[in-house]
């Protein structure tokens, strides 16, 4: 008789235990995730937080919940959905009354684009696992990941390969405000600008010695189109991540010589990126590129028409490069029309079969090519 009492009376605890976890196990219980940064380059590794609050008397013996994201963000100790874009990212808790918890998760970036942790689910069970509630909860955190540039294997590709021979602009007057040194006093110099510590040092008039600068502006465009035949086509995915990357890689050159640089496109319903040539200009450009999407609104002859049409955008452009599948005869007759006015035209081209005489390729790879008039 006692074990029975004692069986009915465990029965009466476990019952009473599962109605009242049924009712209050996820009462009162908030989960919250946010990434450690906003904006992060492409390979790079950054944390997401993960917070879970506790705020009642109850304590939450057993709680689970999992993140729903891009495979593109890699967790550690997860894998990506066979077949899908989608990374499922579990999590375990438990919690006591009042209790907070927080948790630091390391992410890498496989990709770049614009990715969103949109939601979770969160399931709650009791000291004994016989209930199992759950709820699902809206997160819409969102992380932008910019391109990284192209790495290029060593000796593949030199600055001076990617260029060609560009034709540097300079201003007719050196520069009053860019001094390189000082030299021997001509007479011709008015006497503020007498080098007074170089003078002390040779015992002779000197001035200071004022350079040149130049004024290059360039223009990246990217076809997104994979075929000059029928219907505008977009590219392969692998093809526009490279020609991602190739763009980075451009305007990381571009930058590091503080050459001001617009960025056109095709796609995602057409870019005119106008650009710069500090900082904040270069990141902008990137962010542009990050959000790329795979698609070709417009035929690219038609779309350097227009270009040609509203003539202002690479009116003051010195160097135009353009990143493309192929190089047929209407690029090229366009190139040839952009250098007769002076301008560097340089194509990013993996196509090794052009056989156009005007151009000829520039480097130890079937890359890069620039107009040859």
């Amino acid at each position: 008789m006692e074990i029975l009492a004692i069986l009915i009376l465990a029965g009466i605890v476990i019952i009473a235990e599962q109605q009242i976890f049924l009712r209050l196990v996820l009462k009162n219980v908030t989960y919250t995730v946010r990434f450690s940064k906003t904006e992060a380059m492409e390979g790079d590794t950054f944390e997401i937080v993960e917070e879970i609050i506790n705020d009642k008397r109850l304590p939450v013996p057993w709680v689970k919940t999992e993140l729903n994201t891009s495979r593109w963000l890699e967790f550690a100790g997860t894998q990506a959905a066979r077949g899908s874009d989608t990374r499922f990212v579990p999590s375990v808790f438990s919690l006591r009354p009042r209790q907070k918890c927080t948790r630091t998760r390391t992410v890498t970036a496989l990709k770049r684009g614009n990715f969103t942790l949109e939601s979770a689910n969160m399931v709650g069970s009791d000291l004994f696992g016989l209930v199992s509630i759950s709820r699902k909860l809206d997160i819409n955190e969102t992380i932008r990941i910019l391109p990284a540039p192209y790495e290029l294997r060593e000796g593949e590709l030199s600055q001076e390969e990617l260029y060609g021979e560009m034709t540097a602009r300079r201003f007719i007057c050196d520069d009053p405000f860019l001094i390189s040194g000082a030299r021997e006093y001509t007479g011709r110099e008015p006497m503020n600008r007498i080098h007074w510590n170089s003078t002390a040092g040779t015992a002779q008039l000197m001035v200071f010695n004022n350079d040149y600068t130049t004024l290059n502006r360039a223009a990246v465009i990217m076809n997104m189109q994979k075929s000059p035949v029928g219907e505008p086509r977009p590219l392969i995915v692998g093809d526009t991540e490279t020609y991602i990357k190739a763009a980075a890689f451009i305007f990381d050159m571009l930058a590091a010589n503080a050459v001001d640089t617009d960025f056109y496109t095709n796609g995602s319903g057409g870019i005119h990126a106008r650009g710069g040539s500090d900082k904040e200009d270069y990141m902008r450009l990137l962010r542009e590129l990050a959000e790329i999407e795979n698609t070709c609104y417009l035929e690219f002859d038609v779309f350097l028409r227009e270009m040609e049409e509203y003539g202002r955008y690479l009116k003051d452009r010195t160097d135009i490069f353009i990143i493309t599948a192929y190089i047929d005869d209407a690029m090229a007759d366009y190139a040839s029309v952009l250098r007769r006015r002076g301008k560097n035209v340089i194509f990013y081209c993996n196509d090794d079969t052009v056989n156009d005489p005007r151009i000829i390729r520039v480097g130890r790879v079937n890359r890069y090519y620039f107009m040859n008039d």
